[in-house]
């Protein structure tokens, strides 16, 4: 029944609010099968995946996530990645994200990162939970070379007290760690 009422839901938005792709403009999704093909892909790596290059589409997908409050663009993203790739986490993986501070998600109203996570133990059928805390307001990471990235983030984040229950002390084995773009890895 709730599955019914989220169709019917995106039906009536898909009418009230059309998608047209960020690429090219036309009408049905926010990235069409035409302007797929310029995404960028990247190689595979063992600890870091980034499926696809932040430059031309992707760069403006993310700023109309980001900046223009097109959230369900991420629903899109997401599908598309789960697609590609083979993801196989162990029954116990928690899903977590890079937080923003606080004072920058009440701003902006949400966090992206976490909209990506959230869809992400979705489909994967595993919960998201929160594990870090934004505790420094930082200056934004754009514009920043390597080593102004790294000097900036530090000590900007703090761990949280796990609010679920784990007979290891809160020590958890394997975590998946969200975030929008992977330029350097400072974060």
């Amino acid at each position: 029944m709730l599955e019914l009422i989220e169709k019917l839901k995106e039906g009536i938005l898909d009418i009230l609010l059309p998608k047209f792709c960020v690429g090219c403009g036309k009408e049905g999704l926010y990235i069409c099968k035409d302007c797929e093909i310029f995404f960028g892909e990247l190689p595979p790596s063992p600890d870091v995946m980034s499926v696809w290059e932040y430059e031309g589409l992707m760069e403006k997908l993310i700023y109309k996530i980001k900046f223009d409050g097109c959230y369900h663009i991420v629903d899109e993203l997401v599908d598309k990645v789960m697609a590609k790739i083979e993801l196989n986490l162990p029954a116990d993986t928690y899903i977590t994200y890079v937080p923003m501070h606080k004072k920058k998600e009440k701003q902006r109203g949400f966090n992206q990162a976490e909209l990506i996570a959230k869809k992400v133990g979705q489909l994967l059928g595993l919960a998201e939970q929160p594990l870090l805390e934004k505790v420094k307001d930082n200056k934004s990471q754009v514009g920043l070379n390597p080593q102004e990235r790294i000097e900036n983030v530090k000590n900007a984040f703090g761990v949280l007290k796990p609010s679920f229950n784990s007979e290891k002390l809160g020590f958890v084995e394997n975590i998946l760690l969200v975030d929008d773009v992977y330029t350097t890895g400072a974060t």
